[in-house]
């Protein structure tokens, strides 16, 4: 394990690098993404953080943005109004920061619950807890390609926090679970989980330089956890926020993670770089070590269900694209 100390040494000499790191933050308006993009806020010498509100949230994130303006005024924090919930919002956010960058530097994703109520699809025709947890994620990770691979750091940092090392079977005639008698709660989250680890494997293999991490956190005192009580899940010993958010950082921004030595901290004295996938990406548990789920993966590759995944992938985010342009087509005009 990684201890919290060290975690917490690393996370200060963030404070040392160059200024200007650029970071993207989905997920941030509770839970993980908010500690992490406290933490980063806290540490990154005069950071530009870009985090994502669906509008039911502004208000309050607003009021999170503006304190950490009062923390470290150094910094520039622009908030981009989307849900991502809907794949086709993800064009808003791409667009928001492209217009203002060049580079991005590190993507943050954390967007994402558990739909204890049932399955109730979004207007593109989608289980939002999967687009959330899986398609909005892998959409931006596509479209933001080009601007990380202008990142100012050798490696640049996409961090997905999901369920990274514990994926499960998949319904390979079915990778949406549209059939009722098949979606459940655990059955989406299983899908999200291992259809992310095998994208995001694709999509590391196609860009060498891009470190991608899949994290399991494990669980975390976060109000999502909260709600999950009420529905009789109480995992013990939850992890607290503020340590995750460390944790979170760290993974973000330390060379143990990262497929080039010297895109930003160091390797910790003691620590190795940390053992990638089969595929490519890290795989990591709550704390901080790489987990090896290659009796599954490797099966997965070898039969071509990795290829399967993005093709059927990439069909839906075709869809999804479609099925907004056209209905903007038919907005009635002012």
């Amino acid at each position: 394990m990684v201890s919290l100390q060290t975690v917490q040494q690393s996370n200060a000499r963030l404070a040392s690098l160059p200024k200007g790191l650029v970071a993207l933050f989905i997920g941030a308006t509770s839970g993980i993404g908010q500690s992490a993009l406290q933490h980063f806020a806290q540490h990154a010498s005069a950071p530009r953080i870009y985090s994502v509100a669906r509008p039911a949230t502004v208000v309050s994130h607003e009021s999170l943005l503006n304190s950490l303006r009062q923390s470290n005024p150094t910094g520039t924090y622009n908030l981009i109004t989307a849900d991502v919930s809907l794949v086709s919002e993800i064009d808003k956010v791409v667009d928001a920061v492209a217009q203002k960058e060049t580079k991005l530097d590190i993507l943050f994703m954390s967007a994402g619950f558990m739909a204890f109520e049932g399955r109730r699809d979004t207007r593109e025709g989608l289980d939002p807890s999967m687009s959330t947890r899986y398609y909005s994620r892998l959409y931006a990770v596509q479209r933001l390609l080009p601007l990380l691979d202008n990142a100012g750091v050798s490696s640049p940092r996409v961090v997905s926090v999901l369920a990274g090392g514990i994926e499960g079977p998949l319904n390979e005639r079915d990778l949406d679970l549209r059939d009722p008698a098949k979606w459940s709660i655990w059955n989406s989250s299983v899908h999200a989980t291992t259809m992310g680890t095998l994208a995001l494997e694709r999509l590391a293999r196609e860009n060498p330089r891009l470190s991608i991490v899949h994290w399991y956190p494990g669980p975390v005192a976060t109000p999502g956890l909260a709600k999950a009580a009420q529905f009789g899940m109480s995992p013990p010993n939850p992890m607290s926020m503020e340590e995750t958010g460390a944790r979170a950082l760290f993974l973000a921004t330390n060379d143990r993670y990262a497929v080039q030595p010297g895109g930003l901290v160091s390797v910790p004295e003691g620590l190795e770089v940390a053992k990638r996938s089969g595929g490519g990406i890290f795989l990591v548990d709550p704390l901080g070590e790489e987990t090896n789920n290659e009796s599954l993966l490797a099966d997965l590759r070898a039969r071509g269900v990795d290829e399967a995944v993005w093709r059927f992938t990439q069909r839906v985010f075709a869809t999804c694209v479609t099925h907004e342009r056209d209905g903007l087509e038919k907005e009635p005009r002012s």
